[in-house]
């Protein structure tokens, strides 16, 4: 079972503190986790079916419900994180995903704090997404879009605490972004397959 996210609502003064770009970050975010870690069928879902739209139309509006009022420009928030979410659907990366979710006997934990010690300092991490399968740990790191060089530090550390949470387990982190979407594997580290690759190296 998933670890459960207990999300505050925002308060007003840290809402002014917040332009759109983040806002609209954060409900993707928000979304994509409730998807991923309790709704997977609607990844197998017709898109064309009332009942795929009606879900869509649901999470959006639990997100868009942690931003009391008022939020400027709600509607084109709204509108927007539809857009960016059906175009993610329609996207070939999405199978990605669909494979990563179709792994036997998998756990999803999301949002789980953690810590390690690293040379004598406590590095503290939470990760979007922690999968586990009897034979691998994977991470999903989400982003609005791909921005390599804020984004390296915090995956070389989400790879340096899979090594010590377990060294005998084959480590995967994924960067997901949301716009436009795809879903990237970033670093790999297999004991069938010894060979690594460095953070952010085109693996296509």
């Amino acid at each position: 079972m998933g670890l459960k996210l207990h999300q505050n609502k925002v308060t007003l003064r840290i809402l002014k503190e917040k332009n759109e770009a983040i806002i609209l970050g954060e409900i993707l975010h928000y979304i994509w986790e409730w998807i991923l870690s309790q709704d997977r069928e609607i990844l197998n879902m017709n898109q064309e079916t009332e009942e795929f739209h009606q879900k869509i139309d649901l999470y959006i509006q639990k997100a868009l419900a942690y931003y009391p009022e008022p939020l400027p420009q709600r509607k084109i928030i709204q509108k927007k994180v539809k857009e960016i979410i059906y175009k993610a659907f329609k996207s070939p990366e999405i199978e990605k995903l669909k494979e990563l979710f179709s792994q036997k006997n998998l756990e999803v934990y999301k949002e789980a704090e953690s810590f390690f010690l690293e040379k004598g300092e406590i590095q503290e991490i939470r990760p979007d997404i922690i999968l586990k399968t009897p034979k691998d740990w994977i991470i999903l790191e989400f982003k609005l879009h791909k921005d390599s060089h804020r984004e390296e530090e915090q995956l070389e550390n989400y790879q340096r605490f899979l090594k010590k949470l377990s060294s005998d387990a084959n480590i995967k982190i994924y960067l997901i972004a949301f716009e436009p979407f795809s879903v990237e594997q970033k670093y790999v580290s297999s004991l069938s397959y010894p060979s690594q690759l460095k953070l952010f190296e085109n693996i296509g």
